[in-house]
């Protein structure tokens, strides 16, 4: 019977488990890492998840190989706009080196992030052979 209340769809479209998971293994530590697989918008995203710091140091990192005034201005950024410690639930997934899967082909990426208002489905742990 239905009572009114559902726990698991929020006003906010953050899926309240996975906000959860993700502040538990990020909040206690920074160089923490788990594998998660995700679905959004019909496309799959598997692959290691890490701290939003650790995540920003490897996207400014392939940043600087191309271009070193990009990568200052993404250093003064985010010195500028640091969101970590603020106690918040994560707004982002940030994946590392992860595989995009669409249409039974397997797209390797580099660093990537995910708003997690638009995960429809997710699973703790990585998708086989990626």
């Amino acid at each position: 019977m239905h009572n009114g209340t559902d726990k698991e769809a929020p006003a906010n479209g953050k899926d309240p488990r996975l906000a959860l998971v993700l502040a538990s293994v990020f909040g206690s530590s920074q160089d923490a890492t788990m594998e998660l697989t995700v679905v959004v918008d019909g496309a799959v995203l598997s692959g290691s998840v890490v701290s939003e710091q650790a995540w920003t140091q490897r996207q400014n990192d392939q940043v600087r190989i191309g271009s070193w005034a990009v990568a200052g201005v993404l250093d003064a950024w985010e010195s500028a706009t640091d969101e970590s410690g603020n106690g918040a639930q994560p707004q982002y997934i940030h994946f590392l080196g992860p595989v995009l899967l669409s249409g039974g082909v397997r797209v390797p990426l580099q660093a990537t992030r995910v708003d997690v208002r638009r995960v429809a489905a997710w699973s703790i742990g990585r998708i086989p052979g990626d």
